[in-house]
């Protein structure tokens, strides 16, 4: 049982909050980073969410970076190769890993840009995947993430005295208030 006072509820509030918005950016960071969420070719999409408090320009070229380049240049061999080429064959070995994982603190009190770093992004959203996800899961994913999770906190001091002797008021210590 962690006993504080009143005055602390600010600051515990404050942290709470602050380590609630921290989650629920990796969660989104992690989640966009995944075949549900996001689409998948190569990997590259889905291995290029990053999350910074100034927007995303996207400038990163697939050709530039491993094992991407590779993926696509077998698949689009393949495709060029095949006698029957049917658009939409897609690469049997996609690889997500992300490239920029979210190492810092934000501040809840600032704008925090999730976006995507591929110059292709702009043609990669139309699919519908991430529309569906903002329009779906991530309101669920917020409500949560952004709460206390059922803590429960009684608060409360004792103002008299006990004894059978006396019901004068004694001095009111402190107000505190209890985690369970």
């Amino acid at each position: 049982m962690v006993a504080r006072t009143l005055r602390d509820l600010p600051k515990d509030l404050d942290k709470q909050i602050s380590r609630d918005f921290n989650a629920l950016i990796k969660k989104v960071h992690r989640t966009l980073a995944t075949k549900k969420h996001s689409p998948v070719y190569t990997g590259f999409f889905a291995s290029s969410w990053q999350a910074k408090g100034s927007p995303i320009r996207p400038t990163d070229f697939i050709q530039s970076y491993e094992p991407w380049a590779g993926i696509k240049r077998e698949a689009t061999a393949a495709f060029l190769a095949s006698a029957n080429a049917v658009p939409g064959n897609k690469p049997k070995n996609p690889v997500i890993q992300p490239r920029y994982p979210v190492k810092r603190a934000f501040n809840y009190k600032r704008p925090v840009y999730i976006g995507n770093k591929a110059e292709y992004s702009v043609y990669a959203l139309e699919g519908g995947k991430l529309q569906m996800f903002i329009q779906g899961s991530l309101g669920k994913m917020i409500s949560q993430t952004m709460t206390s999770k059922g803590k429960l906190f009684l608060g409360g001091s004792t103002t008299f005295n006990n004894s059978p002797k006396s019901t004068k008021t004694q001095r009111n210590p402190a107000i505190k208030y209890t985690e369970f």
